[in-house]
């Protein structure tokens, strides 16, 4: 595997929350809310005590486009 190729595509690919809020439109309790309701699932998650998650940028701008349909 080519680190480089890698680290690309995680960057082209992969969000924390605040982008994560920024492409669905969401609050930062909207989000959290649609994360605990299971309608946007992290992609990996880091950690025990403190959480980093990161997001599927192509699974949250298809959430934005149907969320409203529901």
């Amino acid at each position: 595997m080519d680190k480089e190729k890698i680290r690309r595509w995680i960057q082209d690919n992969l969000v924390m929350q605040d982008e994560a809020r920024r492409i669905t439109g969401q609050s930062v309790s909207g989000f959290n809310q649609s994360v605990q309701a299971g309608w946007i699932i992290p992609f990996v998650e880091f950690g025990d005590a403190r959480k980093t998650r990161l997001y599927l940028r192509s699974d949250l701008e298809e959430y934005a486009k149907n969320k409203r349909v529901r």
